[in-house]
């Protein structure tokens, strides 16, 4: 191809060249028509769509390893997509609401508004917005330094990580109740900014998922003239969107929320059912950003009430989680926990701990045994013995708190 190029045109056609990864079925066989191993790919377009195929190959093509196409993993990619579909259809959904007030889709998203996000209420770029354009800062500068150096793979998982994980799972969620705040100024502010977020998420996607970013990008107010979002300019960071502030405040936010829904999952909490928290710190700073978002953080963390001291937390009482930044815990309660059934439960389980722990370790301190079995496979099951032992201690003081608590209940 390079020598019939240089005949017919005089020059050299291209100078770089990309080999992908070898592409395998799911059971790991080379794919190949005289075995019959290889995959229909109008088939595999139809069943799970164009742009799910794409992205999922690009998001495996690591230099060097194998792509195994299986199932599985296109079923994700499906996913991703119709994540992508249901944010945009909750957009615009509830804009048709936000629209009976008199204010359009064209004064909160045409390209020249977007080109001014992120905007301010107060005076001040509210905390989730700052955060939310740091990120895209981040991320933008990730996806052009991966593509610039046809790392494929790492771009599309950090759009994947940025639209379902930031901007689907934590920012719309977050700004849910200010899309319709009865505060006309503060609701216009926050559709601004989601859409030029969600503006830029579409542009970054799109070398992954052409069809259905085309079609998104088409439901926006675009420039007279515009074509295609191809033929838009790709995300490039600004330096005014970085916020290491508001990075580390949304971070302790988001950690003392997935903290939360640990501890509920731990305590087997009704996921629907409020309970209260509480929250210690000796940081002043600390506390006060937590005093500021108390609210979301409630209504996150599925939260009747939320107080918040300065100092430490004793200890027991409830199920706990701790930093070097504060306390966290849900206290137990009559009409959080019932003991009894918790105290059977926990019986249970730590009955099916110990006879495990058991088991490996009469395994481990059989000589035979460590003289034939892998190398690899001794050092995996020390690894899941330390775990469980963990594990049974947390249960073993789990129980004993609760039988205290039981016994003063007598």
């Amino acid at each position: 191809m390079a020598m019939l190029g240089i005949h017919f045109t005089g020059r050299v056609p291209f100078r770089t060249v990309y080999l992908h990864s070898l592409v395998r079925t799911g059971s790991g066989e080379k794919m190949s028509k005289s075995k019959g191993t290889g995959l229909d790919p109008v088939v595999l377009n139809r069943q799970y769509g164009t742009d799910a195929m794409r992205f999922c190959l690009a998001s495996m093509a690591a230099p060097g390893t194998d792509i195994i196409l299986s199932d599985d993993r296109l079923g994700g990619a499906r996913n991703f997509a119709n994540k992508i579909w249901n944010a945009a259809r909750f957009l615009f959904v509830n804009l048709d609401k936000f629209e009976q007030g008199g204010t359009g889709l064209e004064e909160l998203a045409s390209p020249e508004v977007r080109a001014k996000a992120p905007y301010a209420f107060g005076g001040t770029v509210p905390l989730v917005d700052a955060w939310l354009f740091s990120r895209l800062a981040s991320i933008t500068e990730q996806v052009n330094e991966a593509l610039a150096n046809y790392r494929f793979h790492e771009a599309a998982q950090g759009v994947y990580q940025f639209f379902w994980g930031d901007f689907c799972d934590w920012y719309i969620e977050w700004v849910k109740p200010e899309l319709q705040n009865a505060d006309r100024e503060r609701a216009v502010v926050a559709w601004k900014n989601l859409f030029a977020g969600f503006d830029a998420a579409l542009r970054l996607l799109h070398p992954f998922m052409p069809f259905l970013t085309e079609e998104l990008w088409h439901q926006l107010p675009q420039k007279a003239g515009a074509k295609s979002i191809a033929l838009d300019a790709f995300p490039e960071a600004r330096a005014g969107w970085k916020d290491a502030g508001a990075l580390g405040e949304f971070g302790l936010i988001q950690e003392v929320i997935q903290r939360l829904r640990t501890v509920r999952s731990e305590m087997k909490l009704d996921p629907k059912k409020k309970v209260a928290a509480e929250f210690a710190s000796a940081d002043a700073r600390t506390r006060s950003v937590i005093e500021a978002t108390r609210e979301a953080i409630e209504r996150l963390g599925n939260l009747s009430g939320l107080s918040v001291v300065a100092g430490k937390l004793a200890e027991g009482g409830g199920g706990m989680r701790s930093t070097a930044e504060f306390d966290l815990r849900i206290p137990y309660a009559e009409e959080t926990i019932d003991v009894a059934a918790e105290l059977a439960r926990l019986k249970k389980e730590i009955e099916g701990l110990e006879k495990a722990i058991a088991s490996k370790e009469k395994q481990l301190g059989n000589e035979t045994f460590r003289s034939r079995a892998p190398e690899s496979v001794t050092k995996q099951m020390e690894l899941a013995l330390v775990e469980q032992r963990t594990e049974l201690e947390k249960l073993l003081q789990r129980k004993k708190q609760l039988e205290g608590r039981g016994a003063k209940a007598d």
